[in-house]
């Protein structure tokens, strides 16, 4: 009885979670209220306090559920950058992208932080942790492009500081116009198009083309 018991809250819990993701795209996260998720859900606000302690735990929870993936793509990127750390980058990059607009969860989550948030009030603290989240998104950047030089596979003159600072604000950017305008590029099919100015001017030719062909294979 206490393992159903169990089974039937986290089915609760995840109800509230997917209802609140199509809330939070519909109307935003500002305009949608706990009570407003309950609704939607079939069940009583309380049901809500007993697995949330307000609006910004439930948001950080909905964030969460894809973390699992994102964060076995981190741990790939690192565990392989070790030696081909440009290959390593250009397949990373092609893959989150890939995910971000073929994945519907990744799509719906990705958009609300994007599109769909003001980070005030109760929500002020997502955004420490979203700036938190890009700074140490950063410093791993930076980390592969200094290895990368180290192994000379970085043009001259390119500084990885700054370098991964232009590769953070080109795949952010490139997600914020294709969730704007998804008319205007197929994310998922261009993604090696859309990228490889960014490589071509950052990295030797011939440390990271061999991965562009193998993915377009």
């Amino acid at each position: 009885m206490a393992r159903r018991t169990r089974e039937e809250a986290e089915q609760t819990r995840l109800l509230l979670l997917e209802t609140a993701q199509e809330l939070f795209w519909e109307k935003g996260v500002s305009r949608t209220s706990l009570a407003d998720i309950a609704q939607a859900a079939g069940v009583t606000r309380g049901a809500i306090y007993w697995h949330f302690a307000n609006k910004a735990d439930l948001f950080n929870s909905m964030c969460e559920l894809v973390a699992p993936q994102i964060d076995e793509i981190q741990r790939r990127l690192c565990d392989e950058a070790q030696t081909a750390p440009a290959r390593t980058l250009w397949r990373h990059c092609c893959e989150m992208l890939y995910a971000i607009c073929t994945v519907p969860r990744f799509t719906r989550i990705v958009g609300i932080l994007h599109l769909r948030c003001e980070y005030v009030g109760e929500m002020e603290e997502g955004n420490l942790t979203n700036a938190e989240w890009l700074k140490e998104n950063h410093g791993k950047f930076q980390s592969l492009l200094e290895h990368a030089a180290s192994l000379g596979e970085l043009l001259p003159g390119v500084d990885p500081y700054m370098a991964a600072l232009s590769l953070q604000a080109q795949l952010r950017g490139l997600v914020e116009i294709w969730l704007m305008r998804p008319e205007a590029l197929d994310l998922a099919r261009d993604a090696e198009q859309l990228l490889s100015p960014y490589f071509s001017g950052v990295f030797h030719q011939g440390s990271w083309l061999a991965t562009a062909d193998e993915n377009s294979n």
